[in-house]
């Protein structure tokens, strides 16, 4: 036992003098400046498992966040798409576009308005569907599994009465919606409850949504403030009103 007990520490102290660069050692000299060496270049193994980790600690080389590009084909490609109604139909660029029929132009500003509610229910309906499989594993997703499914009906119901408004407070309820769900969503991503690429995904959508309906209540004030008149009231009439005549009149009496 004492025998292998010392072949142990040998193994060990060779590792070491590995690791620290020392003449002698039966790595190649790349090895000493702290990096992993290969499989080939690594010594034969032992029958003496050695438990130290020779892959530097290196923050500033750590893998940055998924890029766009990371996110599936096809959700990416549909979600771009996704996002062209909350622009196209705001009214001041569906004024501007081309070949749009009339009736579309006249009546954008709540066209966009039902879209983004459709798109708030789409937005909830994503945590029912991933508390049902379970995403995050099933203890983890079992914990939040009543957040989840509280959640995922509230946008819809938060944006349902926007459907009744004029289209300036309306747009403002649809923005102001899209923003809460989508610090929802990075809170439950932070759990591991969404997938990594996810929120690569929504927050330029998120951005272009808002944008749209920021559009749109801009342009509502706007041509509420030029339906307001600016003109002066009309003049009384020369005789004045029929009060004041009979105010004027000299009573009897005298």
């Amino acid at each position: 036992m004492l025998g292998r007990l010392a072949k142990g520490c040998a193994e060990h102290l060779q590792t070491l003098r590995t690791l620290r660069g020392v003449p002698g050692s039966s790595w190649p000299a790349a090895a000493r400046g702290l990096t992993t060496p290969s499989a080939s270049e690594r010594p034969p193994a032992s029958g003496t498992e050695t438990h130290f980790n020779r892959e530097p600690l290196n923050f500033d080389n750590a893998p940055p966040g998924p890029a766009l590009s990371a996110v599936p084909a096809l959700p990416r490609f549909l979600g771009l798409a996704g996002a062209i109604p909350f622009i196209a139909l705001s009214p001041p660029i569906a004024a501007a576009l081309p070949l749009l029929p009339a009736d579309l132009v006249a009546n954008a500003g709540m066209l966009q308005v039902g879209y983004g509610a459709s798109i708030l229910s789409f937005l909830g309906g994503i945590h029912w569907a991933m508390a049902m499989a379970e995403y995050g594993g099933p203890a983890q997703s079992a914990a939040a599994a009543t957040e989840r499914y509280l959640w995922s009906v509230t946008p819809c119901l938060m944006a349902w009465p926007a459907v009744s408004l004029e289209p300036g407070p309306a747009s403002l309820v649809i923005a102001g919606t899209l923003g809460i769900a989508y610090g929802v969503d990075r809170a439950f991503a932070s759990k591991g409850l969404l997938p990594p690429w996810y929120m690569t995904l929504r927050l330029p959508l998120t951005l272009a949504a808002v944008i749209g309906m920021s559009l749109t209540l801009v342009a509502s004030v706007r041509e509420a403030e030029a339906a307001v008149p600016n003109q002066a009231p009309a003049p009384l009439p020369a005789d004045g009103p029929k009060e004041m005549q009979l105010a004027a009149q000299p009573r009897g009496g005298g």
